[in-house]
């Protein structure tokens, strides 16, 4: 009877598993920004790098706090948000494998979240050729303090870098957010190619 009841548990723990981390990899990862979209890229194209970054979230009178670390290299990009406290509020992966996979808790358990985190960060730091070559629709712009994005005379989006790269200031006005992200850590990783030079 223990037995039995043992291998029950063990199945149900199982199932919450495989249920609990959804495999988008079927969805087009693509966000929608105006009339165009954002094709989100699987590999980061330069040094592989680990981040830690705390991030501030405000839209309206609505304000969250998270701490996020990333990882990311030619194969594929981590993430994986905390609460100041230390307990996961969602993790996502985007490969070339596997598309995009993501958890979230109960109280992070849309998938629309991390993406639109993904998107966000790639416009701010990926390279600026590789980012409008999966733009449709429009293109991202250099400017003395970062990064714009206009549609129609109108901005959609704007990356505005502070205190030497180490604050970013990320402003979507197509969904009405802004993003304060403070770089704590950057760590670049070891390859095999960069312990044999």
């Amino acid at each position: 009877m223990w037995i039995k009841s043992l291998s029950t548990i063990s199945g149900l723990i199982l199932m919450l598993m495989v249920t609990g981390c959804q495999s988008l990899g079927g969805q087009p990862a693509q966000v929608a920004i105006a009339d165009g979209s954002y094709q989100l890229q699987h590999s980061w194209p330069r040094e592989p790098v680990q981040l830690w970054q705390k991030v501030e979230w405000k839209k309206g009178e609505q304000q969250r706090i998270f701490m996020v670390s990333a990882v990311f290299d030619s194969e594929r990009l981590l993430l994986v948000a905390l609460s100041p406290f230390g307990n996961e509020l969602f993790r996502s992966e985007l490969s070339r494998a596997n598309g995009i996979t993501f958890r979230g808790s109960e109280a992070f358990d849309d998938s629309r979240l991390a993406i639109q985190v993904w998107s966000d960060l790639q416009m701010a730091l990926w390279p600026l050729d590789s980012i409008n070559a999966n733009l449709t629709g429009m293109s991202l712009q250099v400017t003395q303090t970062g990064r714009e994005l206009w549609h129609n005379g109108q901005l959609q989006w704007l990356s505005v870098n502070e205190n030497e790269n180490l604050q970013r200031t990320i402003e979507n006005k197509f969904l009405g957010y802004q993003l304060t992200v403070t770089t704590l850590e950057y760590e670049l990783l070891e390859t095999n190619e960069n312990h044999l030079k």
